[in-house]
């Protein structure tokens, strides 16, 4: 009797146990004691423990997911062979001195090394418990998923992180490309080990499109008979932007980059932006970071003529009528001449290169006076400087205590002929002279107006003195990182830029004016971020100073074209343009702001501190401040 009921027992419990399982697997996730329904990856694990990829761990009596644990070149090696509906393999001996033959991984590891899906670099070894790395992964899940690779092989990673070169580059791209991941903001961290969450997102979005993430939209195919393309250019900086669209102030629209030397071909410019070619379809770059080139592929450099046209004539793209015409040109339209290739001038309309009849032209002839005109002329040259003070003095000679011999008012235009340290030889109603740099505002007629201008960045604090700190954040590494992109952008540009400190070092406040004198600098914009008791406080603001004798003016002007670019492009609270007699800003004799980029005390504007997309937004709109206040006539 009690043999009977024991066994009658045992049934029961069997099937008890049996039914749990089985309502365990249907809605397992929503057992685990570490994830709950509201979780990001709820569905995702729910539907993979269903397929029987993954499942959790008892401990306790308890079930975990345990999400933040990395997973193993093993562990992955059984998940993507179920996952890709396989079984695995029985073998008699193992092809691995670290795989047991016979054991349950075993058979998973050869059936997927059968498959292709993993790349083995270390001789007899599988590395079954090292942890998987984000490169890695690209591979394993473009192979198990069979997903097309063969259009991403040569094309530029959207990841600043992941060079052409990268051997994972072409997996990397692909699984971006097909929305199994977006990276980190502008990373993809291919090195970073992979957790049991991120994975098992991962999987889902490659076996299953309704886990995938919205698509890069596709471009419109560019013509194959390359009939509109209209120039080339070359990239002058690293990590360049490859958007979607002419918008600058979102990193949504970014579908690649792109690195200094690299070139595209252009099919039309359009305001600040270039229409250019990029994996088979029309994007989109900003011009500021690109310089075109002759059919030869090399740079313009100076003009050796001017000639005027004689009639109308087409702007060709290369030196032959059967070539694509560019744009028309009026008659009796001045141009200059950079090169001459068999009949034809290499010569530039509106910001683009292209190739004219030399016979529908005639040269200018340059006639200088014997004497001055004695009405004044018009002022011209290639480089203008603006007087922002008034009364000032025109001196024989490039010192302070030699004979002036003319004034010029607030506001009037002189031609710079050169600049030597902080003065510049000047032409002003026909009189040659000297005026002190520091109260001109020099101003490009031709090319970058940012081109030959000297910059200084000072990012604020460094070394002993880290700023405001929250936490391990400290503001001297991030106006250091966001000086360094100003700097690059600037550079790209065409400026001669210079930092107060390039690494963790300590300029003193003294000493950070003294560079800016002894550099010659022409304006000098200090970066900063904000510090409040009150954690609500947030935003952008911008000092100037407003001291005796100062162009204070040029302050505000550059101060509100700084503040608003990121205001506009990074959505930060503005707490406006202000005045204040900070050191670095009231002791220098040139324009000068200081830039407080926003609050690490306050939650929001700290995640956009710290986030390198954001720091792009942030770098990106100072250089158009500078770029604005230049462009500024």
């Amino acid at each position: 009797m009690y043999f009977y009921f024991k066994k009658i027992s045992l049934t029961l419990c069997i099937l008890f146990i049996s039914t749990f399982f089985t309502i365990h697997s249907v809605s397992a996730s929503s057992n685990f004691e570490d994830i709950s329904s509201k979780h990001e990856a709820f569905e995702e694990i729910s539907y993979l423990i269903k397929l029987g990829v993954i499942k959790g761990y008892r401990e306790n009596g308890k079930t975990y997911f345990k999400p933040n644990n990395m997973v193993t070149r093993g562990q992955v090696a059984k998940m993507v062979v179920i996952a890709s509906g396989n079984k695995p393999l029985t073998v008699k001996n193992s092809s691995f001195s670290d795989v047991t033959v016979g054991t349950e991984l075993s058979g998973y590891v050869e059936r997927a090394i059968e498959l292709g899906y993993f790349v083995t670099n270390t001789k007899n070894q599988f590395l079954p418990n090292k942890p998987l790395t984000r490169d890695e992964m690209s591979y394993v899940l473009s192979k198990a998923f069979k997903l097309d690779t063969s259009q991403y092989e040569k094309i530029d990673s959207p990841f600043v992180d992941v060079k052409m070169t990268h051997p994972y580059n072409q997996f990397i791209n692909t699984i971006y490309y097909n929305g199994i991941t977006k990276g980190s903001g502008q990373k993809y961290n291919p090195n970073d080990q992979v957790s049991r969450v991120q994975f098992a997102l991962f999987v889902a979005r490659a076996k299953n499109d309704k886990f995938r993430l919205e698509l890069p939209i596709k471009e419109v195919v560019v013509p194959d008979d390359n009939s509109a393309i209209i120039g080339t250019i070359q990239v002058t900086t690293d990590g360049l932007n490859i958007r979607k669209s002419k918008d600058s102030s979102t990193i949504d629209n970014i579908v690649g980059k792109t690195n200094k030397g690299s070139k595209l071909a252009v099919y039309a410019i359009e305001g600040d932006w270039l229409k250019v070619s990029f994996n088979n379809g029309y994007s989109y770059i900003y011009k500021t970071y690109a310089q075109f080139l002759d059919i030869d592929g090399k740079t313009l450099g100076n003009a050796k003529k001017q000639v005027t046209t004689t009639q109308n004539i087409n702007l060709y793209l290369e030196p032959t009528s059967t070539s694509n015409v560019i744009s028309t040109i009026d008659s009796k339209v001045k141009l200059p001449v950079y090169n001459t290739v068999n009949g034809y001038y290499l010569t530039v309309v509106n910001g683009l290169p292209g190739y004219i009849v030399a016979g529908s032209t005639e040269d200018v002839i340059v006639e200088k006076p014997s004497t001055p005109d004695p009405t004044p002329p018009l002022v011209s040259g290639d480089l203008l400087g603006r007087v922002t003070v008034d009364n000032l003095n025109i001196r024989k000679e490039a010192n302070s205590t030699s004979p002036v011999v003319d004034k010029v008012k607030k506001g009037e235009y002189v031609q710079v002929n050169s600049v030597n340290g902080y003065w510049a030889q000047v032409t002003f109603k026909g009189q040659n002279g000297y005026v002190h740099k520091s109260y001109l505002k020099l101003l490009n007629q031709n090319g970058n107006p940012l081109k030959d201008r000297m910059i200084i960045i000072d990012p604020g604090h460094g070394g002993k003195d880290p700023g405001t700190v929250v936490g391990t954040i400290e503001e001297k590494n991030i106006v250091l990182k966001v000086s360094t992109l100003v700097t690059q952008k600037l550079e790209a540009a065409g400026a001669n830029v210079l930092m107060t400190r390039t690494g963790d070092t300590y300029p003193t406040r003294e000493g950070r004016v003294d560079f800016s004198h002894g550099n010659y600098g022409e304006i000098f914009v200090s970066i900063h971020a904000n510090y409040a008791n009150n954690t609500a406080a947030q935003g952008i603001e911008t000092y100037y100073a407003k001291t005796p004798g100062d162009v204070y003016e040029e302050d505000i002007d550059l101060a509100t074209f700084v503040n608003n670019q990121i205001v506009k492009n990074v959505n930060m609270k503005d707490r406006k343009v202000k005045e204040m007699k900070y050191i670095v800003i009231a002791n220098t004799n040139i324009p000068a702001i200081l830039v407080e980029l926003g609050f690490l005390s306050n939650s929001e504007d700290r995640a956009k501190l710290t986030d390198d997309q954001y720091v792009e937004l942030f770098a990106e709109s100072i250089y158009k401040g500078i770029l604005e206040y230049y462009s500024k006539q």
